[in-house]
């Protein structure tokens, strides 16, 4: 591929200051270059730094910059074989997996294939869409930890190869990057090949990603011309990179799920608490997908940290424009993108979507400069007293904490900002009741009851934040399947 060995260029400036928000301590974006960012314009509302601030800004990045700064040189950028990169891990490794649609099939498929001489390296990732080839029997000398279980991984996590990390995702930059607990000896990315400046475009998968890779003793890039050339801060420079290999392949897609009466019952009920010019947080599966559909009426939309196929449609057609923020004005604020080639060619080289890291987009203070901000999230059950789960099942881990703390936190500090919690109010084909008396024991509480706000079923919306315990209950049996209202009654009236 012509165009891979120019000259290395000056390393990207993507420093970091520390700032406090309540009882979270994060870092905040820095001085961005020029090259490729959208979001370094001056339409924001908020005070620009002075040239003071912005040169202390410049130094401190020179010593804290994106990369491993015990390695001052420039690494190679050598192109290899999928077989020779995976050679340069070691048994024992940390090795970080972008998640979903940003996985790296060939080189994964590779570190499998020489599973037995990498025994007990750890593979630490998220969200994975594939069939979890890595955590078959046959390549158990592999270890992973993740911060989203799938009840895929059981079976490895009972013969002891898989660990869940409890863990908040504006927490997993820190974690799971240098410094943090589990700081990879690795970071395997996906990227667009580069451009004339060498600099390499991290495509869909950024949020976890980029700051990891930033500061890794070692980075492997699977560079595939199908992957599209996002924009903002997603680069990484070739000067940042060990070694890369040349594939072309489909990304792994994530399609539309399938949306039936229940959800659409849910996504209107949620749609109606939507204003126009608000800020929308939504997630995967088939609510998120229906509340999408069912925004098609509203006006000015913003769309923040995730970006599906239906999100497409809303931009076309004109609900979602951006025009509303004060905050990166006409741009989408996204960490990860989840979708087919429809998403993937609406990203390419689109300067309406500024992708970053989750550092940033999950970072509740930002989210709080987000006027209108509104949370849509599921979950799996929610108690009587507002108590959420979106995570397990009684004390069986089948999912993760995600993003939902971090935006419930953050609309509830943004200026017309709101938090939902939507899901359809039973389960198991019905036969039992997702609003509860009080949650399974051994039930991990994802949002607590002091931060609920309101929750919607197919059968309406309960408003709960500022309610007392009595009125908390009335609101939410009153939006519980009607089979099982009278029994929530009589537990409602023992509790009081």
């Amino acid at each position: 591929m012509t165009g891979y060995g120019l000259s290395t260029q000056n390393r990207k400036n993507s420093g970091r200051s520390s700032v406090s928000f309540g009882l979270v301590r994060h870092r905040t974006r820095g001085e961005e270059p020029a090259r490729g960012c959208c979001c370094g314009g001056g339409d924001d509302e908020e005070a620009q730094p002075t040239s003071r601030t912005s040169s202390a800004r410049t130094r401190r990045a020179r010593v804290t910059a994106g990369y491993d700064t015990s390695r001052p040189m420039p690494r190679d950028f050598a192109r290899l074989s999928p077989r020779a990169a995976v050679e340069r891990l070691r048994p024992g490794m940390k090795v970080l997996v972008p998640p979903a649609c940003g996985e790296p099939v060939t080189l994964l498929t590779e570190v499998c294939a020489q599973a037995e001489r990498l025994r007990d390296l750890t593979l630490l990732g998220g969200i994975h869409l594939g069939d979890f080839p890595h955590a078959r029997p046959e390549h158990a000398a592999l270890g992973a930890a993740t911060w989203h279980m799938s009840p895929r991984l059981e079976d490895a996590r009972r013969r002891g190869r898989v660990e869940f990390v409890p863990v908040r995702y504006f927490d997993v930059v820190t974690e799971f990057a240098r410094g943090g607990h589990w700081a990879p000896d690795c970071v395997l990315v996906h990227t667009a090949p580069p451009d004339a400046g060498g600099y390499l475009s991290l495509g869909v998968a950024v949020g976890v990603s980029l700051p990891a890779a930033r500061t890794a003793p070692l980075v492997i890039a699977q560079v595939n011309p199908r992957m599209p050339r996002t924009r903002g801060n997603c680069w990484l420079h070739r000067s940042q990179v060990d070694a890369w290999v040349d594939v072309d392949e489909p990304l792994v897609e994530y399609p539309p799920p399938t949306v039936g009466e229940v959800e659409r019952a849910v996504g209107r009920h949620v749609a109606a608490l939507v204003p126009d010019g608000a800020a929308v947080q939504v997630g995967v599966g088939g609510i998120p997908q229906a509340v999408l559909e069912a925004l098609d009426g509203h006006r000015d939309l913003a769309l923040h940290s995730l970006l599906v196929d239906a999100a497409v449609g809303l931009v076309e057609r004109g609900v979602v424009t951006c025009a509303a923020k004060r905050l990166h004005r006409g741009r989408m604020d996204v960490a990860e993108a989840m979708g087919t080639r429809r998403l993937f060619d609406f990203l390419r080289d689109n300067d309406r979507v500024n992708m970053e890291s989750s550092e940033f987009v999950h970072d509740p203070e930002i989210v709080a400069r987000l006027d209108r901000f509104v949370s849509i999230n599921s979950a799996l059950e929610i108690d009587l007293t507002g108590q959420v789960t979106a995570e397990s099942l009684g004390g069986r881990q089948v999912a993760g904490i995600g993003g939902q703390f971090d935006f419930v936190l953050g609309a509830s500090r943004s200026r017309g900002g709101a938090s939902i919690i939507a899901l359809p109010s039973t389960g198991r084909d019905g036969s039992v009741s997702r609003i509860v008396p009080r949650l399974a024991a051994g039930a991990a509480v994802t949002t607590p009851r002091f931060l609920a706000d309101w929750v919607v079923t197919e059968h309406g919306a309960a408003k709960l934040k500022g309610r007392g315990e009595r009125e908390r209950a009335a609101a939410l049996i009153a939006v519980a399947h009607p089979r099982f209202r009278e029994e929530l009654e009589r537990a409602a009236a023992t509790a009081c």
